[in-house]
């Protein structure tokens, strides 16, 4: 893969492991997520929205979270691609099931990380408190374990939004391709406008009239959705070295 695909690839992946890993809910029947594990630890809330502003590699991505219990939506746009994008997250059948949607197309594929590694046991630490935004806030930095990628993660969680996270640091050794060294990676994610109030059931739905594809490349290579050739040229323009 050459440079700018690369960059491209790893900022994609930034941006939508970010916003769904502090959304992720457990299978029914399977292994909790480091996040999930924390999550239930600490006692935090599982159903509330709430809106992400992505800081990484010197971009700004914003995102949404909406939360019921096991099932989870997450609203983005991807980065460069400009290609509205949902997740979900939700039950079926027994087992946790993964949908990535793309609304402005009508489609949807079914994200398979059946070859993930088994999640580890998150390990917390207290630091005290700190303020953010005039709140004091009590701080912690979780280290991680997720599909094989060790994580430091440092959080800050408000009184005043039932003690939930206003503020995260995350910082992480991105496998690159086989041979090369791991790429350092840290981003910061603000919470913004928390709501706990039960959403619509309607919003965890799988959309009747969406048609099923096979891997992102099917949206990637569609003009009216982004399209390769614009995104190439906004990556010449970057000027990036081979």
């Amino acid at each position: 893969m050459n440079k700018p695909l690369r960059v491209l690839s790893i900022l994609i992946l930034t941006a939508m492991a970010t916003a769904s890993a502090v959304a992720q809910a457990p299978a029914p029947q399977g292994p909790a997520t480091p996040w999930t594990q924390f999550e239930k630890e600490l006692g935090l809330a599982t159903t509330y929205s709430v809106d992400m502003s992505i800081q990484a590699m010197g971009m700004n991505m914003e995102s949404k979270i909406i939360r019921d219990g096991d099932k989870t939506r997450t609203e983005m746009i991807m980065p460069f691609l400009n290609i509205k994008t949902i997740m979900l997250e939700i039950p079926k059948d027994g087992q946790m099931v993964s949908y990535s949607l793309f609304p402005d197309k009508k489609k949807y594929m079914i994200d398979d990380d059946t070859d993930g590694a088994p999640a580890g046991t998150p390990q917390i630490e207290e630091l005290g408190s700190e303020a953010v935004d005039g709140v004091t806030c009590t701080k912690r930095r979780i280290t991680m374990t997720d599909n094989g990628v060790p994580s430091s993660v440092t959080m800050w969680f408000s009184p005043a939004q039932k003690d939930m996270p206003v503020k995260m640091v995350a910082s992480a050794d991105v496998p690159m391709e086989p041979g090369q060294s791991a790429m350092p990676m840290q981003s910061t994610i603000l919470f913004k406008n928390y709501d706990f109030s039960t959403p619509d059931p309607a919003l965890f739905a799988l959309p009747s009239d969406y048609t099923p594809i096979n891997n992102m490349m099917e949206i990637m290579m569609d003009d009216s959705a982004g399209g390769l050739g614009a995104l190439m040229q906004q990556m010449q323009n970057m000027q990036i070295d081979e």
